[in-house]
């Protein structure tokens, strides 16, 4: 990535540019809404793991609140972290009062900030640390995603997480039910051989700063923003998973995106079921995911399974331009930056619609 790519990025999200912030190469991103009480703890464990791994590393809050919330709890944070009542030498705030597009929107709010804030010439070298106010991390989490990028050509890595106990025996078991279901799909991905058989949650990914800006920066959704996020991240520089559990996300019950952690542990409290999908959905996948190689893939229809889904999408309609205009030994990841984590999910729900 050029010089002249960043401050194209720069240009179309204009940033704030925090004083002190330059003299950092890595920086933890963490949004704060309603977390005046949990942030110290967040804060004490960033803190600590970087200390161990005698890293650098900025922590970089976004103090915000959506419109027509009650601003107070952010409000009583940023006043206590201005008298320096919460304080670390590497702590540095963004303040975004009623905001909307979610955590998504804090979330880019304060990597663009991050980005903008130190040299150009340094983004290529930078790695952006995505946690939340509730969350907290290991001793070891930097020691291993340093190691981890360090190791790996990939752009970005899915941390590793199992949530913090729950408050009451029924938080507690909802929250266990909820992680085994989201292991199970990814564990099942991966049995497929699928590129997007990870994690999608905000509070546990690391990204190099250039597949930030590659990625297009977070999106701003009402929710999913971290799936479609690490999506684009997957496609343009590849994901891959640090499988120490370094990571420990809060399991607090809440109603603030139409789905995510917070409304899965309300479902399963008040009874219902999550939406499981079947295992002869993913035989479906694994087989065409299986037929999808150099030889199948080099004509403008090629012979593969699933020809009704394929025509749905119009893939036939889009594949005979794509594989001109990409060498052959590249046609598999072409095929697979067109058939995403979003299509994936689709095809499965499609499969057991049928």
């Amino acid at each position: 990535m050029t010089v002249r790519d960043i401050e194209k990025y720069r240009r179309r999200f204009p940033a704030e540019f925090i004083a002190g912030i330059e003299n950092y190469r890595h920086c933890a991103v963490i949004p704060c809404f309603n977390e005046n009480d949990s942030f110290g703890e967040t804060l004490a464990s960033v803190t600590q793991a970087a200390a161990a791994a005698k890293l650098k590393v900025a922590v970089l809050a976004v103090i915000n609140f959506p419109q027509g919330a009650d601003p107070a709890e952010s409000l009583e944070l940023l006043r206590r972290i201005k008298q320096k009542e919460v304080f670390s030498e590497d702590l540095f705030y963004l303040y975004a009062p009623e905001i909307s597009g979610g955590v998504g929107k804090a979330r880019k709010l304060g990597m663009d900030s991050f980005l903008n804030s130190i040299p150009a010439e340094e983004v290529e070298n930078s790695i952006i640390y995505s946690l939340d106010g509730d969350t907290v991390i290991e001793n070891d989490y930097f020691i291993e995603t340093e190691k981890f990028f360090s190791a790996s050509a990939c752009g970005g890595a899915v941390v590793s997480l199992r949530h913090q106990p729950g408050e009451t025996p029924e938080v507690e078991n909802a929250i266990r039910r909820y992680e085994k279901y989201l292991d199970r799909y990814v564990e099942k991905l991966r049995l497929c051989n699928s590129p997007y058989a990870f994690h999608t949650v905000g509070s546990a990914f690391a990204v190099r700063g250039s597949t930030y800006l590659r990625s297009g920066g977070m999106k701003v959704r009402t929710a999913g923003e971290d799936f479609y996020f690490l999506q684009e991240a997957a496609k343009t520089s590849g994901i891959g998973v640090i499988e120490k559990v370094l990571v420990h996300p809060s399991p607090r019950i809440s109603a603030r995106t139409p789905f995510g952690t917070g409304q899965a542990v309300n479902d399963i409290i008040s009874g219902k079921s999550l939406p499981e999908i079947s295992d002869s959905a993913f035989e479906r996948l694994g087989k065409l995911l299986a037929a999808v190689d150099i030889s199948t893939l080099g004509t403008d229809i090629p012979e593969l399974p699933e020809k009704d889904f394929l025509l749905k999408e119009k893939f036939f309609q889009v594949w005979p331009g794509i594989r001109r205009n990409t060498p052959c030994e590249k046609l598999c990841k072409a095929f697979h930056i067109w058939f995403d984590g979003l299509k994936t999910l689709r095809f499965l729900h499609y499969c057991d619609g049928r």
